[in-house]
């Protein structure tokens, strides 16, 4: 519909004729930020002045409309934590796979270089004259033990109400000697009836407890490494830092004295030696693998000029154990040949 103008005299477009163009350019300046802003700012003022309940009442559906998109927002997110781990995991994976690898590939170089080795190591042994071609030989030596039990006081007066002894010819007893009663050296319940014989090392779990100095048919006396008049040949073996390095020192000779720690003499004093040294036996070497634990060094003393140390040792095996071990030496029957008839 057009209307005329007066002033004009032209024909005017009424609104509700005019194109859509406009009335869309109309509907975006009405939708614009600016205006959908004070829109909200009213309607807050609105409930702000209003009632208490109708502002509790529009919160409540508010909320109501928006908790789907707070769950649909809560599961996108979740998820997509869920893919960034997956992706994590999975990158972590391939740097691992691919650490394996090159251990795998180096592992097999080594193996390789190990097996070329093996390979030269055969043929050199297997050449004429070679000596270690030949399986190393048996022992001509080994050690044996005969398990024995320490007689203690009931065992020794039932021997004595017997009249039997624990000397006999080796030390010079004759028939009517008169027997005078004290101190009694440790007597054990093995004799010659196990091939047992003086000299031989008494052991109590792996340390040197004392010497064999009378056989008889069924017992043997013990002297302990701290009475007077034992005597063996040691050697010193120092400790380099750690306990497991172990090094070789000087030999010595080691006698009891009759208290409770024995001596280590004839170690020059030219020798590094210090307190906590151990002590092993050195007499028994070609008949076992390692050496015997006497003890270890508890006093050192180097005089001014004197030519040997004084040394002092506790016991590694001291009292009266219950059961002991005599070392006994035998040949070695791998090495012992057959006489042909």
């Amino acid at each position: 519909m057009y209307a005329k103008d007066p002033a004009r005299g032209a024909p005017e477009m009424i609104d509700a004729e005019r194109p859509p163009m406009q009335r869309s350019s109309r509907q975006r300046r009405a939708t614009r930020p600016a205006v959908v802003l004070a829109v909200a700012l009213a309607a807050a003022l609105v409930l702000a002045a209003g009632p208490a309940g109708w502002s509790r009442a529009v919160r409540g559906q508010v909320a109501q409309g928006l908790r789907p998109a707070q769950l649909a927002a809560l599961a996108v997110e979740r998820q997509f934590r869920e893919f960034v781990g997956c992706v994590e995991r999975h990158f972590q994976a391939v740097s691992r796979l691919s650490e394996c690898e090159a251990e795998r590939d180096k592992l097999r170089q080594e193996n390789g270089r190990l097996a070329a080795e093996l390979t030269t190591a055969r043929k050199d042994l297997a050449r004429p004259g070679c000596a270690a071609s030949s399986p190393a030989p048996e022992p001509l030596l080994r050690a044996g033990c005969v398990e024995a039990q320490v007689l203690g006081q009931q065992a020794l007066a039932f021997l004595g109400r017997r009249q039997l002894l624990d000397v006999g010819q080796s030390s010079d007893v004759q028939p009517d000697a008169l027997v005078v009663t004290g101190h009694r050296p440790p007597l054990i319940d093995r004799g010659r009836d196990t091939g047992l014989k003086p000299g031989l090392l008494v052991l109590d779990d792996a340390r040197v407890w004392g010497k064999i100095v009378e056989v008889g048919p069924a017992t043997s006396v013990v002297r302990t490494v701290t009475e007077a008049g034992y005597r063996d040949l040691v050697r010193l073996v120092r400790r380099d830092g750690e306990p497991a390095a172990l090094r070789r020192g000087p030999q010595g000779i080691l006698e009891g004295t009759g208290q409770p720690q024995a001596r280590v003499r004839l170690v020059e004093a030219t020798e590094p030696v210090a307190v906590g040294d151990l002590v092993y036996t050195a007499a028994d070497q070609g008949v076992l693998p390692e050496p015997l634990l006497y003890g270890r060094v508890v006093r050192a003393e180097r005089p001014a000029g004197a030519a040997h140390w004084e040394l002092w040792k506790e016991p590694a095996a001291a009292g009266s154990p219950p059961r002991v071990a005599v070392l006994r030496t035998e040949f070695n029957p791998a090495r012992l040949v057959k006489q042909e008839p």
